[in-house]
């Protein structure tokens, strides 16, 4: 498994690049958690079918984000690529 995140601020030349990330906490309220549970539930369900037909994937749940600054959203995506 590999988790990419996009930092909230961007760099000094103004973008804003992919990192992997190697721990995850999330901090939410049991609703928030349980929409995240219940879409990576779902997720793993569509992978498994793009999968059995070699397909590419994006499933995307948006969150609310409780940073009155955020410049982006928050949100949690699942993604299969495909070799073209």
């Amino acid at each position: 498994m590999c988790i990419v995140g996009w930092p909230e601020e961007p760099d000094a030349d103004g973008g804003i690049l992919p990192v992997t990330i190697v721990d995850v906490d999330f901090q939410g309220t049991p609703e928030e958690l349980r929409a995240i549970g219940e879409f990576l539930l779902k997720a793993a369900a569509e992978v498994d079918l793009a999968e059995a037909n070699n397909s590419a994937l994006y499933l995307s749940v948006d969150l609310g984000n409780s940073n009155p600054r955020a410049e982006v959203g928050l949100s949690v995506n699942v993604v299969r690529h495909t070799e073209a």
